[in-house]
């Protein structure tokens, strides 16, 4: 396996949104409601009073780069056991049972029969975001007749009391109620028969669940099946495939493989030379048996730690690897030296990325923590891994483990790539746990592509961010991590990644969308469309001898204008968080950009040909609005 496969297939490409076979990559489960009951009375009435004061007051001094400045409520700032309670979620409940009241009467339902059918739909809130001037968004499941439905997810949008829009990609039609009815197909049958599109051998039983999984606005009785197990390329492989309870049709997939006191010390990294990064001073007795001196831990974003397994190897099958390492110390906090082979150089470059990631986070979209809640994460380095215990994949990896909010650092290969901690590497994989906590983005079909070009353009935002001389920013993804130089991607000409055997990444929308397709190369849509829309229709300096302004573009554009990657990363991370749910198509991601765009014109952030320059950039990739949208186009 040649190492850009190696990486693309098990590295950066590899944890992505949920759970691996191995738990080692899992999706954001609920808090345990009982650790937050204590108290509970008074946080919610705190929240409630909060939110009455905020309805009052005057807007905040809005910019682009703290465009939710001063919110009463940012996005995961909510603890799931409050969210309940919050006043924004029982509001938004109300405004969406009225909203199925007034269908309910259109169809000619009414008393007891609409009540049943009203009963039927139940939501339960994910998250909620009071913004400044009084608007309220509120992002919830959807269970219907005790189901949960797949793809039903939706973002209420509300101001003074009145809804002003829903974002979603279903609109369940209200039944009779009841319980749901039962399936033509046994789970065995449904099992077997999703069995037939799992290319692979098992590794242990597959389990089915009863669901509705919801597609092209139809709502289908179905068996959400999981198998675990290898593909055909040795692959490990954790996937949700769902199939038609009434006939063992093939209706989707989703897969889970997405991968004291404080000091300031400078260290030596890896890729960026020395750098100034935050420590805690701490006793003999905190720093288990080494001694008063200094720990990479960073009390200042949320107590984030940084761990040396030591080597130890983890089976991206079954785990394992031992992650019960304390925090590096330091006796002087001076860490690492000029020297590749000093372990502390790779420890000082995940944290410093760790903490670069969470300023920009916190500096451009006021969020506190990749989940909003104010809580660091773990990093650990100098690890190995392997498939099947068999397997040695070497140190060539590094994934994003969403339950246990920690970053896994493979330790590279000799003479081939570096330990994978670049800066992108950590903004990419911590930008997954953003999308995991907002839209959830599914990892299949367009929603999977555009999971990845998230985390591509955020990766991509927070190295601009940290803006080192060392390693100017640029729109290459992962260029740090072969010593050759040899980027992952390309952001402004996708398909230049494409290999031998003609697998790479797309430059334009297919008019059929996408389906069964990587979405390391489906992203490649999004990455083209961010790139156009930051920098507009300009070659690189380290492309102008190879690439022509014209083979930026899918339809013949010329003369294209960008926004700025700060302008353009707003747009993109207010669409994520507000506007996308998990079976988002790219032209849904159209008309979520146009709105965030025209939300940030509404507030007197953008100039109103900002609108039209994201319909432009979108246009350029070939991505259409969706059938009967009004949205701006980019020629009227």
């Amino acid at each position: 396996m040649s190492i850009k496969h190696k990486v693309l297939t098990a590295s950066i490409l590899l944890a992505i949104t949920g759970t691996t076979a191995t738990a080692l990559v899992t999706a954001q489960r609920d808090r345990d409601a009982g650790n937050a009951a204590a108290g509970a009375n008074a946080q919610a009435a705190a929240t409630a009073a909060a939110a009455r004061n905020a309805a009052h007051a005057p807007a905040a001094r809005a910019s682009l780069e703290h465009p939710f400045a001063d919110a009463a409520a940012r996005s995961g700032a909510t603890p799931v056991a409050q969210l309940e309670r919050h006043p924004a979620v029982e509001r938004a409940r109300e405004l969406l049972q009225a909203d199925k009241a007034r269908n309910a009467a259109a169809r000619g339902l009414s008393g007891a029969g609409a009540d049943t059918a009203l009963a039927a739909e139940r939501y339960q809130p994910r998250d909620v975001i009071v913004e400044a001037d009084g608007s309220e968004h509120v992002r919830f499941q959807r269970d219907y007749q005790g189901l949960p439905v797949i793809g039903g997810d939706l973002v209420t949008h509300a101001r003074n009391g009145l809804l002003t829009s829903i974002s979603k990609t279903l609109d369940l039609t209200l039944g009779d109620g009841g319980a749901a009815p039962k399936p033509k197909l046994s789970s065995a049958q449904a099992i077997a028969d999703a069995g037939v599109h799992f290319a692979g051998r098992f590794l242990e039983q597959p389990k089915s669940r009863m669901v509705y999984f919801a597609k092209d606005n139809q709502p289908t009785l179905a068996f959400e099946v999981t198998f675990r197990g290898l593909n055909k390329a040795q692959r490990p492989v954790h996937e949700l495939l769902y199939v038609d309870a009434g006939n063992g049709d093939l209706l989707g997939r989703d897969s889970r493989i997405y991968s004291a006191e404080s000091t300031e010390a400078e260290g030596y990294t890896v890729t960026r030379g020395k750098v100034t990064i935050t420590t805690a001073k701490v006793g003999a007795e905190e720093s288990d048996g080494r001694g008063a001196g200094y720990l990479l831990r960073d009390d200042k974003r949320g107590g984030g730690t940084t761990h040396n397994t030591g080597g130890t190897v983890v089976d991206l099958i079954f785990g394992g690897g031992d992650f019960s390492a304390p925090a590096m110390f330091d006796a002087d906090n001076i860490w690492g030296n000029e020297q590749m082979t000093n372990i502390e150089r790779t420890g000082v470059e995940a944290h410093y990325g760790v903490a670069r990631t969470w300023d920009y986070y916190k500096k451009f979209y006021d969020r506190v923590g990749i989940f909003g809640d104010g809580v660091g994460v773990q990093s650990f380095v100098n690890v190995t891994f392997s498939y099947f215990g068999v397997f040695d994949l070497g140190g060539t990896n590094a994934f994003w483990d969403g339950d246990a909010k920690r970053m896994v650092y493979g330790n590279g290969d000799f003479g081939v790539s570096n330990p994978v901690v670049a800066i992108d590497v950590a903004g990419h994989e911590m930008s997954h746990g953003v999308t995991q906590a907002t839209s959830g983005l599914l990892y299949s079909g367009d929603a999977g592509g555009l999971n990845e070009a998230t985390s591509d353009i955020h990766g991509t935002l927070v190295e601009f961010f940290d803006n080192s001389p060392k390693d100017p920013p640029d729109y290459l993804i992962g260029e740090n991590v072969n010593l050759d130089g040899t980027p992952l991607r390309y952001m402004f000409k996708p398909s230049l990644d494409t290999d031998a055997a003609g697998n790479g990444s797309f430059d334009c929308y297919p008019a059929a969308g996408f389906t069964e397709e990587d979405p390391h190369y489906t992203s490649g849509v999004g990455n083209h469309f961010f790139y156009l829309l930051a920098e507009g229709q300009k070659v690189p300096k380290s492309h102008r001898k190879t690439v022509l302004a014209s083979d930026l573009v899918c339809n013949g554009a010329t003369g294209l204008k960008g926004l700025t990657p700060t302008v353009a990363g707003q747009i993109w991370y207010r669409a994520n968080t507000l506007y996308l749910t998990s079976q988002s198509s790219y032209p849904d991601a159209r008309v979520a950009t146009q709105t965030a765009a025209q939300d940030l014109v509404d507030r007197g952030l953008l100039k109103a040909s900002a609108v039209k320059t994201v319909a432009c950039a979108w246009e350029a990739v070939n991505v259409g609005l969706p059938e009967g949208s009004d949205a701006a186009r980019c020629k009227q």
